[in-house]
């Protein structure tokens, strides 16, 4: 009998990956608790959840070794796929800086002008 609430969720599978990340569809879980990940092309375990094998897949040196029995085709997919995700993750951390820096900035005073100008900064005038 089910607990109340609903059935328990599923164990994650290779039918049943733990995301929508696009690399499952190239590995299966081996251990969860653990974070080990199969590569479907050569068998490999690999530590380090699904990160690991995105780099085992693109060919990445220094983590973990590259896939010797992925195709090219794929090699390339995640090649690009880490590349777009490290931009985007500098972007972001960039964006935060800036965001950072105008909360850490003294405030503007300003007031709304007629006659076509925009802003008036108050601040200039104490200055002089």
């Amino acid at each position: 009998m089910a607990a109340e609430g609903g059935a328990a969720p599923a164990p994650h599978s290779s039918s049943n990956p733990p995301s929508t990340d696009p690399a499952w569809a190239h590995g299966i879980v081996v251990d969860m608790a653990r974070r080990k990940v199969q590569c479907k092309y050569c068998n490999r375990v690999l530590s380090g959840d699904i990160f690991r094998l995105k780099q085992h897949l693109a060919g990445i040196k220094g983590e973990v070794a590259p896939c010797s029995r992925v195709s090219a085709e794929v090699r390339m997919q995640f090649c690009q796929y880490m590349k777009e995700k490290e931009t985007s993750k500098a972007n972001t951390s960039r964006r935060r800086q800036e965001i950072r820096e105008e909360l850490s900035a003294p405030p503007r005073r300003s007031v709304d002008l007629p006659r076509g100008r925009q802003f008036f900064d108050l601040d200039e005038d104490e200055e002089g």
